[in-house]
C-alpha cells in the first residue's frame, strides 16, 4: 500500500498551494452562482404572486357570486325575504293595541310607554348573548318595529311624505342613514304624535307601514317618554 501511494504521489508531483488569483476566481464563481439561485427564487415567487392576482381579478370579473351576494349591486338588503301583514291574534300589549302584525312576528317587549315587535325566529333560544345579536335584546330597536308616543321634549316630524293613516293625518319620514327604514308620525287627538319606527330592511313596503299604523291604537294609560 505504501509503495502504491508513493507511486501515485510521484505521478501527481508535489502539492502546490493555490495562488491568490485562483482563490479570488473561485470566490467570484461561488458568488455568481449564489446570485443566480436567488434571482431564480425571487422570479418564481413573483410569478406566483402575479398568477394569484390575475386569478382573483378573473374571478371577480366573471360574475361569480357567493351565496350571500346580491344579484344586483347596491340593492337594499331585505331581512328574511318580503314580510306581509296578518291579523294579530296574540295577547294585546299594555299601552297600545294592534290589529295587524308582520307574518311570523311577535310582541317582544311592551309597557305603558312603548311596544316592540320582532321576528318569531328568535323565540325559544335561551342562552343567546343579546350583545352578540341585537334581535335578542328587548331594549334594542335594530331589525324591529317600535311603537311609542312622541317624547315630551321632542319636536314634530321632519319633512316627509304626507299620508292618511286611517282617519288621521300622518307623515312618513325616511330614517337617517337607511334605505327603506321609515318612521311613521300619526297625529293624535290630544296633540301628541304616535311614532312607529320601522327598521331598515324588515321587508314592509311604505303602503304596508301605513296599514300597520292604522291598526295601532293608543290606550288611555299610554305614557309619553322624556328624552
Amino acid at each position: 500500500m505504501t509503495d502504491l501511494r508513493n507511486h501515485l504521489e510521484g505521478i501527481a508531483g508535489p502539492a502546490v498551494p493555490p495562488t491568490m488569483t485562483e482563490i479570488d476566481a473561485d470566490l467570484k464563481r461561488g458568488r455568481h452562482a449564489l446570485r443566480r439561485r436567488r434571482a431564480v427564487q425571487v422570479a418564481g415567487g413573483s410569478t406566483f404572486a402575479v398568477a394569484a392576482l390575475v386569478a382573483a381579478v378573473a374571478f371577480a370579473g366573471s360574475g361569480a357570486q357567493t351565496p350571500g351576494d346580491s344579484p344586483q349591486a347596491g340593492a337594499p338588503a331585505v331581512a328574511e325575504g318580503v314580510t306581509h301583514l296578518v291579523a294579530y291574534t296574540g295577547k294585546q300589549p299594555k299601552g297600545f293595541t294592534i290589529d295587524k302584525a308582520p307574518d311570523g312576528w311577535f310582541v317582544q317587549a311592551d309597557d305603558e310607554s312603548s311596544l316592540l315587535l320582532a321576528p318569531s325566529r328568535i323565540k325559544g333560544k335561551p342562552g343567546v348573548d343579546p350583545s352578540q345579536d341585537p334581535l335578542y335584546d328587548d331594549r334594542s330597536f335594530v331589525g324591529k318595529i317600535a311603537v311609542m308616543l312622541q317624547s315630551k321634549d321632542e319636536q314634530g316630524p321632519r319633512d316627509g311624505k304626507a299620508v292618511k293613516v286611517g282617519d288621521k293625518d300622518g307623515v312618513l319620514v325616511k330614517s337617517l342613514d337607511s334605505t327603506d327604514g321609515r318612521t311613521l308620525w300619526v297625529k293624535q287627538p290630544k296633540g301628541a304624535y304616535l311614532l312607529i319606527q320601522f327598521w331598515d330592511g324588515i321587508g314592509l313596503s311604505q303602503d304596508e307601514m301605513v296599514v300597520f299604523g292604522a291598526g295601532v291604537h293608543v290606550n288611555k294609560d299610554a305614557k309619553q317618554g322624556v328624552g
